[in-house]
């Protein structure tokens, strides 16, 4: 199992030169802001398209822009946590983790059940009915957390997913949040500016 990106990102004046392969354990990615690290991400979740070289998961192409290849993001059953916590804003808590779910190919008769456990986990299980606009920054983040676990993703993507949780709670969810990453079997890129999130969330870290 290896996840394989070589190419380039241009968007504007910016570019991006990437050059990793990933086998196992989850790496930790570090850089000054402003440096791409998020733009990374997104390219492994089909958010943004290389501009040339190519992305490759397990063998499958993901990304080649020279051959035409391009898997959209809805197929790469990824769970991403973004820097500014999005949820659907239209949906409760509890109708966001069950998108992200059936967006994976969960069990529709499991998916109330599977909701609710993943919630509770991360500490928002009394969430579950209030929509996005009622939520602290830190409720939004233990939510977006859980809707990224959620259906076993095949690759897990965490752009800062702590940040906005206080010190008292942080060492708590770090732990959550490494039970929950030894539990995928996948691929696992996070984004952080906590060294202490690198130390324990990651086996291995790149620099942008």
């Amino acid at each position: 199992m290896t996840l394989s990106l070589v190419g380039r990102v241009t968007l504007g004046t910016f570019e991006l030169a990437c050059n990793l392969e990933i086998d196992a354990g989850a790496l930790g990615i570090e850089g000054v802001n402003g440096i791409g690290k998020t733009t990374l991400l997104r390219v492994v979740a089909g958010l943004t398209p290389l501009t040339e070289g190519t992305l490759t998961v397990n063998g499958v192409v993901y990304d080649d822009p020279s051959r035409g290849i391009f898997v959209p993001a809805h197929k790469r059953k990824v769970g991403m946590v973004f820097q500014d916590h999005s949820l659907l804003p239209y949906l409760s808590v509890l109708d966001n983790i069950l998108f992200a779910h059936r967006h994976r190919g969960g069990s529709r008769a499991a998916a109330r059940g599977d909701a609710m456990q993943i919630l509770e986990i991360f500490g928002a299980q009394d969430l579950a009915a209030l929509m996005p606009d009622s939520l602290s920054g830190g409720q939004a983040q233990r939510v977006c957390l859980a809707r990224a676990f959620i259906g076993s993703p095949r690759i897990i993507l965490l752009d800062e997913p702590l940040s906005a949780i206080d010190q008292n709670s942080r060492r708590e969810l770090r732990r959550i949040v490494g039970a929950s990453l030894a539990a995928i079997d996948g691929y696992k890129m996070i984004v952080s500016h906590d060294k202490q999130d690198i130390a324990e969330l990651c086996t291995i870290s790149y620099s942008v």
